[in-house]
């Protein structure tokens, strides 16, 4: 079938566009109480931040997919009170990613939360993802990345309250994270606000 071939973020925007227009004002449906959602969502996925031009270029995200041990972070409301965070990105058949960004709540249990990257181009280390209403993207920047061994890499993203350190590993070169910081503070990203969320 012909769809097999469209790429997933292909199909997905053209639902957005194809819902977002439609004619409804003599046919009220439930459609109508969507249309605003999917329109937020459709600006979302094509919107840009200042940040986006510092993305870097030529990503292997096939390298870049696996699992990552969070380092530091911006705290987030979706990551609030999360300590030992991993996320672990896996690439689909239609293009897409998967990403699980899993962690330990105050009580101690383990919990999960699953979403969807999209990437609008090879040529740019930048994913649109989405944890919530599947048509909500937000920018995931890859900023910095041990182009190497992909062993470390620092994400940010499309505000200055959002960022990341990665390892693959539990600890991370302190000359390395150093050096990401302060790239990410000449940005403009509120590096003062990084915190580490590991426990032994």
């Amino acid at each position: 079938m012909i769809m097999a071939r469209i790429p997933f973020f292909t199909v997905r925007l053209i639902f957005i566009f194809a819902i977002c227009n439609c004619q409804t004002k003599d046919n009220p449906t439930v459609l109508d109480n969507l249309r605003p959602a999917l329109e937020i969502g459709a600006i979302g996925y094509f919107s840009t931040s200042p940040f986006d031009q510092y993305a870097e270029k030529n990503v292997d995200l096939s390298r870049f997919a696996g699992s990552w041990r969070e380092m530091q972070r911006i705290n987030t409301g979706f990551q609030a009170g999360l300590s030992n965070v991993m996320a672990t990105y896996t690439p689909r058949p239609d293009g897409s990613i998967g990403v699980q960004n899993e962690g330990i709540n105050p009580s101690g249990d383990r919990i999960a939360l699953d979403g969807t990257a999209l990437v609008p181009s090879s040529e740019r280390g930048l994913l649109k993802v989405s944890f919530a209403f599947p048509f909500f993207f937000g920018d995931f920047i890859i900023l910095r990345i041990d182009r190497e061994n992909y062993r470390t890499a620092m994400i940010g993203g499309p505000t200055p309250n959002f960022l990341w350190v990665f390892s693959r590993t539990d600890t991370i070169d302190s000359s390395i994270e150093s050096a990401y910081i302060e790239y990410a503070k000449g940005l403009g990203y509120n590096t003062g606000t990084l915190q580490r969320f590991r426990t032994p």
